[in-house]
């Protein structure tokens, strides 16, 4: 029997008519809609433009072919179709694919905020339905305020969710860092819920995507290269900060981020403990590898060093992912990437990283 592989990152692309199909009167002019352009095709979000992401395509193509704007005719149906995802699963031999999101999620309006979000998540459910538990979709919860944050939480909850997800830097948005207490409910229902939160990469710290269409010399491969690293920000936040130590039953993802970085910074926030926790009053009791091993979890798609350190990172703490069909993906040669990656690994580390971590903490069958 072929080894069980789960994906604990891959992406879902909405279709250009989602939010037209139902979208309520008041909103039908408003909601996002794809139209085509020479350059590629673009999103219509309440009048306003943005270029549909090529890279969030190019999954399976020859490197030489990456570009960064594509028109929807190009790309694999397996992006929103349930059926041609499931086979696209097959051809890679993935059993279970998590599921993150693409397209537009960013809203001005709040009327149409909620509405947008809350469709595209109802449609994260559709697409579980119709795959016999083959997708497991990650909400997504809107921080423009506290109150819609908890009422989408509670909302996704009730239809099963089994994992939420935020946005990793608040104040990219003009909210508070997540330090600041108003987010304290957020941690509270989450931890109670007993379902994990993520927090996925969007870029670099400070970087804006549109980075990504600069012209200038080396500004967008130092874009991707750099986009996993910011998230170490975050963690030491949540950690520091005694979000971890107040709710020990809240369990976090980041996502996308590598692991081999993770050992270092292990080190450096216990070293930065260690010496400077009396002169700070630091709020934790324990060093910081300690909430990280109980409550941290990160994925990864191609990375030698941070398998080779797994058990730094934490072997039960770090997982697997394809990335489909974004350009970091390894579909359609996921299993020879894992056999590259996990070849002086014992089976029983192996098994658990590509696949038994993800089924406990998504409570995968």
């Amino acid at each position: 029997m072929a080894e069980r592989l789960i994906s604990a990152d891959s992406h879902v692309n909405p279709p250009p008519d989602l939010w037209l199909r139902d979208a309520p009167q008041r909103l039908a002019d408003r909601v996002p809609r794809v139209e085509s352009t020479p350059e590629g095709d673009v999103w219509v979000v309440d009048r306003k433009t943005q270029p549909v992401q090529g890279l969030s395509f190019m999954g399976g193509r020859d490197y030489k072919d990456y570009r960064p704007r594509v028109a929807y005719k190009e790309m694999r149906p397996g992006s929103w179709d349930p059926q041609a995802r499931l086979g696209d699963m097959d051809q890679d031999g993935i059993a279970v694919d998590v599921l993150y999101g693409g397209g537009p999620m960013r809203y001005d309006d709040p009327d149409l905020r909620r509405w947008c979000i809350a469709r595209y998540n109802d449609w994260l459910f559709e697409l579980e339905a119709a795959s016999h538990r083959r997708l497991v979709g990650i909400p997504v919860l809107p921080i423009d305020t506290l109150e819609e944050t908890l009422a989408e939480l509670r909302r996704v909850l009730a239809k099963g969710a089994r994992g939420v997800q935020v946005e990793a830097f608040p104040d990219n948005q003009g909210r508070p860092h997540y330090s600041d207490p108003v987010w304290e409910p957020l941690w509270t229902e989450v931890a109670a819920a007993e379902v994990p939160l993520s927090f996925h990469i969007q870029g670099p710290r400070g970087m804006h995507l549109q980075r990504l269409f600069d012209p200038t010399p080396g500004v967008r491969e130092s874009f991707i290269a750099l986009a996993p690293l910011g998230v170490s920000e975050l963690v030491a936040e949540l950690i520091f900060c005694g979000i971890c130590a107040r709710h020990p039953r809240l369990r976090f993802v980041v996502v996308e981020t590598g692991i081999g970085w993770i050992p270092y910074f292990l080190e450096r926030m216990d070293s930065t403990f260690k010496k400077h926790r009396f002169w700070t009053r630091s709020v934790i009791p324990e060093p910081p590898s300690f909430y990280w091993y109980r409550q941290g979890h990160a994925t990864f798609i191609e990375d030698h060093a941070g398998v080779k350190l797994h058990r730094e990172a934490g072997t039960a703490n770090v997982m697997w992912s394809s990335d489909y069909p974004h350009s970091d993906s390894t579909w359609p040669r996921s299993r020879e990437v894992v056999d590259e990656h996990f070849a002086d690994v014992p089976e029983e580390v192996r098994r658990q990283i590509v696949s038994g971590n993800a089924a406990r903490l998504y409570r995968i069958e």
